[in-house]
């Protein structure tokens, strides 16, 4: 197709066509160089020594081995900022036993800060013989797991677990509860914090039997049956009788809308 043209002193001039070429080279050529510099810079971010981690930072910690998190950190030094994967970073440090969950910030040009969060010791748990090693300061986590409480650490106030035997699953040397156990003792525990039970009648022991779990008070105060399910309003039950019955006694809480006493045995 003609392109259209001009007349310039009588003369016909074709420009429109030209110029129509000479915007797609210009603009091409400005693409070419836009794309050269843009591999260049992304070169330069990936393969400059100004970027090599020089330094890794945590906020403060308890539970987790001092020495095992700076080896961790000591994977990242001298790796380029840019090419480590956040992913990557996290999943290293959550490895670590006592660590939940983590968040990765970068610093540029050369600092990784984590932030991130342990596990809480929920229950102690009773000392006990494992192909003849023995496990005193054995705690359990809210993902079921049983790690050995740091030896450089108190052992915790805590109510002590009685009548479980830790499993392993497959090659995992992870002692752990039984699953359906775990979740049980999870609910039990929250419902002794939601009812405010240890803020007036402290927990000695949690108790597993085959009718289900035993609340053994401090001070000799008593014991509480609540079975192995609604745990909350049985505990409650109790919470609101508390002042009506005597000290010392077996509380059977696990029938509907009442409270069995009987003397301890």
């Amino acid at each position: 197709m003609m392109g259209r043209s001009t007349t310039l002193n009588g003369f016909a001039v074709r420009r429109e066509e030209d110029q129509s070429r000479r915007l797609v080279l210009v603009r091409a050529g400005a693409g070419f160089f836009f794309l050269v510099a843009l591999a260049g810079l992304i070169w330069w971010l990936l393969s400059s020594g100004a970027f090599e981690v020089k330094r890794v930072e945590s906020g403060s910690y308890r539970y987790t081995e001092a020495t095992a998190l700076e080896a961790v950190f000591g994977e990242f030094i001298g790796q380029n900022i840019w090419t480590l994967a956040s992913d990557d970073i996290a999943a290293a440090v959550v490895a670590l036993p006592w660590v939940r969950d983590v968040r990765v910030l970068r610093s540029l040009p050369n600092d990784i800060q984590l932030d991130f969060r342990e596990w809480t010791p929920l229950l102690m748990v009773e000392p006990i013989t494992i192909e003849g090693r023995v496990y005193d300061r054995l705690v359990l986590l809210e993902d079921g797991r049983l790690l050995s409480f740091p030896e450089h650490l108190l052992l915790p106030a805590l109510p002590v677990l009685v009548g479980v035997r830790p499993v392993r699953q497959g090659d995992d040397p992870t002692l752990r509860l039984p699953v359906e156990l775990t979740s049980q003792l999870l609910e039990l525990i929250f419902s002794i914090e939601d009812a405010g039970l240890e803020s007036t009648h402290p927990v000695d022991f949690v108790v597993a039997r085959s009718e289900g779990f035993a609340i053994v008070l401090q001070d000799e105060q008593g014991s509480l049956l609540v079975g192995r399910e609604e745990f909350g309003s049985r505990i409650q039950r109790y919470m609101t009788a508390r002042d009506h019955v005597g000290l010392g006694l077996v509380y059977d809480l696990r029938f509907k809308d009442r409270i069995t006493v009987r003397e301890e045995y």
